[in-house]
């Protein structure tokens, strides 16, 4: 909910400032607008007061051509009075056009450009006169008619001007007000985009700070798991490494008691039944039969008890060691499953203790039980290796070999590699599986030779008691 109200919030600015943004914008464009419009006001009412100004000046020009050539005579002083006319009419045409739009000063001109038509109309006039006679036109130009319209002439212009010297100075002020108005605008654009990045960069560091908080909070409770995880592994191994012993150590009693028990009462039998079959062999024929055939039951009894503590207890692995408990194991199992095997075994192994003998006969016992069950394997090989470091034990067959997506933890009916590779953790060593379909199962195991894999001289004197019993 806080999240949710926060983010809104952030719209909300975020939207608000877009809108002021573009409020600002738009009136910055308008202000320029105005200022442009103004500036070209300003120019144009320039460029009519300049012309106001040389309609005098050619007004002025054109009277003393007049007042030169009436007085000399020459025609020479009437330059300046033909080169003006032109230039006025072009300049009041121009005038009048710039006014076209302005009644107002239509209007004044209108009345200024009168009195400079009258002027003209008296210079003509005069010049007239003058070549006919100049004392004529010389007294028309002492008059004061001609020096009114010219002083009217001008008046009128120079209102013109002044009229467009304020129009130019409203102009310009209107101008000056805008591009204050523009300035003010992007300065309140700028401090408003600084605002706004400064409450995004504060709201983007506040999510920065929690999400570092619930990333630190996360690895910490992803450390808590991982290290709780690692103890609950550590346990299990511990206990499924514990089991193992205590089933092998289970089978080890089982085994005892065959022997010890049911081998002695099988025994104690088998003397007593031929102790009677001689008596009764010539007196009662058919008794002597039947005690044969229980005779023979018992001898496949004693088999089976044979049969049932070597798979209990190989008593090979206790009275000759792991290298011959293997070399008879893969002969057994090889010839019931019409394999061809190969042995890569050395002549001699270090003393191992019976823990890690035991472990790795049933790690080569489980890998020939999957390879007979589950691969179609024709071939079959067991290597063993051994440093000063490590002893390595390699099985391997070709036959189908493992799904590309097998899972020996997830398939159900298949934990002979699981319980492999606890009896391989036990020992303190690693366990690999390389398989590819159609191409057969490697399993190699590389265990150190650590004191807990070695055996130590109790377990060696232990171990001759043991194999002095199974022998007796």
């Amino acid at each position: 909910m806080a999240k949710h109200s926060q983010l809104l919030r952030n719209t909300l600015l975020i939207a608000s400032g877009i809108l002021l943004t573009l409020a600002v914008l738009i009136a910055s464009e308008t202000g320029n607008l105005r200022l442009r419009e103004g500036y070209t006001q300003a120019i144009r009412a320039q460029q009519l007061q300049n012309d106001l100004g040389d309609l005098i000046t050619e007004l002025v020009n054109a009277e003393a051509g007049q007042r030169g050539f009436l007085l000399t005579g020459k025609d020479s002083y009437l330059d300046p009075y033909y080169k003006a006319l032109p230039r006025i009419d072009e300049l009041m045409a121009r005038i009048r056009q710039h006014y076209a739009d302005d009644p107002e000063g239509l209007r004044q001109f209108g009345e200024a450009s009168q009195f400079v038509t009258r002027k003209l109309n008296e210079m003509a006039l005069t010049l007239v006169y003058g070549k006919r006679d100049v004392d004529v036109a010389l007294d028309m130009i002492r008059t004061d008619f001609g020096k009114q319209t010219m002083e009217s002439a001008r008046r009128g212009l120079e209102h013109l001007q002044e009229r467009e010297s304020g129009t130019i100075t409203h102009n310009l002020e209107s101008a000056e007000h805008d591009l204050q108005l523009s300035r003010y605008g992007i300065g309140l654009l700028t401090a408003i985009n600084i605002a706004l990045l400064i409450t995004v960069g504060l709201g983007h560091a506040r999510r920065m700070a929690m999400a570092d908080a619930a990333r630190v909070q996360l690895e910490e409770e992803s450390a808590r798991l991982d290290r709780k995880v690692r103890a609950r592994t550590r346990q299990l191994s511990a206990l499924a490494g514990h089991l193992q012993r205590v089933t092998e150590d289970e089978k080890t009693r089982l085994a005892r008691e065959l022997h010890d028990e049911l081998g002695a009462i099988l025994t104690a039998i088998k003397l007593d039944l031929h102790w009677v079959r001689m008596r009764i062999q010539g007196t009662h024929p058919e008794a002597h039969d039947k005690l044969t055939r229980v005779m023979q039951h018992a001898d496949q009894a004693i088999q089976i008890k044979r049969q049932l503590i070597e798979d209990l207890r190989p008593t090979v692995l206790l009275n000759l060691g792991l290298r011959e408990a293997i070399v008879q194991l893969v002969e057994d199992v090889g010839a019931r499953n019409q394999w061809d095997t190969a042995l890569d075994l050395p002549e001699t192994l270090p003393r191992l203790s019976d823990n890690a003998a035991i472990a790795l006969y049933r790690i080569v016992q489980e890998s020939l039980t999957n390879a007979s069950k589950y691969a179609r394997a024709k071939q079959v090989s067991v290597g063993l290796a051994c440093t000063t470091e490590q002893l390595t034990l390699t099985v391997r067959d070709n036959g189908q070999g493992l799904p590309p997506d097998f899972d020996a933890g997830s398939i159900a009916g298949h934990h002979g590699l699981l319980g492999m590779e606890q009896r391989v953790l036990a020992l303190g060593g690693t366990m690999h599986v390389d398989s590819t379909p159609g191409r057969g199962v490697t399993i190699c195991i590389e265990v150190p030779l650590t004191a807990a894999v070695l055996a130590t001289e109790e377990s060696l004197a232990q171990g001759a008691d043991t194999q002095g019993a199974d022998i007796a």
